[in-house]
Formats: C-alpha cells, structure tokens, sequence
C-alpha cells in the first residue's frame, strides 16, 4: 500500500515504525545510536514522507502496520475514589478513567499510570487531599495538567506536562497537599524501555 507522503501520520504508525526500528536493532541491523536517532525523528516526524526514508534500508518497508484497535470498551463510574491510609495504590494498563478521581491520602503512595488507560472525556479532574503522601500521574501522549488551584504545605508539585497546544485531554488537579509530593508528567522513554 502507498501512502501519499504529504498525508499525516498517526501516532499508532509512529509506534508501529518504532517496534520495527527495534526488530531490526535486535538483529545487528541498526546500532543502539542509529536506533536512538531514528526513533527521535520518527516521534518528531509528521508525514508519510518523513517516516518513511526511516525504514528506506530495512527489510519490509513497504508498509506501515497500524496495530488492530481495541473493542469499545463501557464509559465506567462517574468517578474513582481512592482513600489509602499507609499503603501503596496503583492503577495502570487498560483501566477507564472517570471524569472525576477523589484521592483522600495519608502516608502514601499512589500512582495513576494512564498511558494505555480509556479517557472518555476531554477533562478529568483530581480532587486531592494528601497528607505525608505521593502522587504521581503518568498521562497519555498529547494530554496536559493545570495544577494552578492546589493549596501546598510544605510539599513538592512539578507539573512536566504543560499545555502545548491542540485539543488534547486535560487533567484538572485542585485540593490540598500537605507534607506531600505531587508529579505530572509523560511516558519517560529510554531505547525500548517505557515507564
């Protein structure tokens, strides 16, 4: 299949060109610097034309596999509450976010990894109430956090993952931290390690 090379190009065409730029690192076809290099470019990449020079002199270049979509899946609660008291909380994977997550915390940890998470809304937002706790939000690509109505107490909050432009989901955080550490921010990414 030829793509016209000014058309866009999806972000599950970007991942799809990554595993094969990683296929081939794993045969000794790429070294881990061409690999790096060429996984940059590919998430920086915009058009067919851009991505496709990438796998110019790989085998199967042909096409670009786009991986099969999930089922729909139901829109879930209208809201999560999570009320740990000296313990560790973690929600990730194929979980549904709800347009509402109540976190009422006391010395402990949560984290809500919604990278492969289903968001139904254009908006979510946290209503927190930390004591001597963390919080740490990984947010899908594209998706952004405002933190600007938190009361902090001799706490920490850094928001890595500012508005960049577009209509990307937004996380909404409001409420109160005390003694407490607070974290928004993307997928890191080293080589093919992801977390």
């Amino acid at each position: 299949m030829t793509h016209d090379p000014n058309m866009r190009v999806s972000n599950a065409e970007r991942e799809a060109i990554i595993a094969k730029l990683h296929a081939a690192t794993e045969e000794g076809r790429l070294d881990l610097d061409e690999f790096a290099d060429r996984s940059r470019q590919a998430y920086e990449a915009r058009t067919y034309g851009e991505v496709e020079r990438l796998l110019a002199d790989l085998p199967d270049n042909q096409a670009l596999a786009v991986p099969t979509a999930k089922r729909p899946v139901p829109a879930g609660p209208a809201e999560l509450r999570l009320k740990p008291t000296g313990s560790s909380v973690k929600r990730d994977g194929d979980w549904v976010v709800p347009p509402k997550v109540i976190i009422n915390a006391t010395g402990s940890s949560v984290k809500l990894d919604c990278r492969h998470a289903v968001i139904h809304t254009d908006t979510v937002d946290l209503d927190v109430k930390l004591l001597g706790s963390s919080l740490t939000v990984v947010l899908p690509e594209g998706a952004y956090a405002v933190d600007d109505n938190t009361e902090v107490f001799g706490s920490s909050v850094k928001n890595r993952a500012t508005y960049k432009g577009g209509t990307a989901i937004r996380f909404s955080v409001s409420g109160k931290a005390t003694g407490s550490s607070v974290q928004f921010r993307h997928e890191r990414r080293f080589l093919w390690w992801r977390w």
